[in-house]
């Protein structure tokens, strides 16, 4: 482990190292833990899509690679939020039943899927249990993209109209950035809201961080 690695970027460019990040644990610094997690998952998955120049919006800004990142950021945000997926090895497609079914902003890709309860359930074998939306979603949008450099079974990505047309199986991209970014700052302003040494989700977040810091 090194203390001077770089573990996220705040918005005014200023690198936040292991150092800090061990000192504001120890020292319980609510206000910086909670917002390193969203400079972190921000910075790191869709800031990039978010620089505003026309050139790179018309020419290079891209709806694959969007929802690749997009991907990725999902299975992050649960392993920052679910006590026994910080690590998401061999549970992906668990991480997006969970998300899709506890998050408001994406309760249209739940439907047809299992319940909350039987996502945490790790007993429940994914796939073989798991089915609709989710298990369509994992398999032809999350690993189509990631594994084949495509969607599969006429699903499609767009950057324009709702953020999903369940009938033609589009999904526009852009959208969906967006309201993942509402997601990461609503985790930022649930930990702002709870007591740091009571409630689960700080328990959960301060052992995901000490994980990182214990394989950087």
């Amino acid at each position: 482990m090194k203390k001077n690695t770089i573990l996220a970027t705040d918005e005014n460019g200023n690198e936040i190292t292991i150092t800090q990040v061990e000192e504001w644990i120890k020292d319980k610094k609510k206000n910086k833990l909670s917002q390193l997690v969203y400079d972190r998952l921000y910075g790191r998955y869709l800031k990039p899509f978010d620089f505003n120049d026309r050139n790179y919006v018309k020419n290079y800004k891209n709806g694959f690679a969007i929802m690749a990142n997009c991907c990725l950021l999902i299975e992050a945000i649960v392993s920052f939020r679910e006590s026994d997926l910080k690590s998401t090895y061999q549970n992906s497609e668990r991480c997006f039943g969970i998300f899709f079914t506890s998050e408001d902003r994406f309760k249209e890709f739940s439907k047809g899927g299992l319940s909350l309860i039987d996502y945490k359930n790790l007993k429940i074998i994914m796939g073989a249990e798991n089915k609709g939306i989710p298990k369509e979603f994992y398999k032809d949008v999350r690993c189509g993209i990631l594994h084949s450099g495509e969607t599969r079974n006429k699903w499609k990505i767009v950057r324009n109209g709702v953020l999903f047309d369940e009938e033609n199986k589009r999904i526009n991209a852009a959208k969906f950035l967006i309201s993942l970014k509402y997601v990461i700052a609503d985790f930022k302003k649930e930990l702002n809201n709870e007591d740091i040494d009571k409630s689960d989700i700080w328990t959960t977040y301060i052992d995901k961080l000490k994980d990182i810091i214990a394989k950087a």
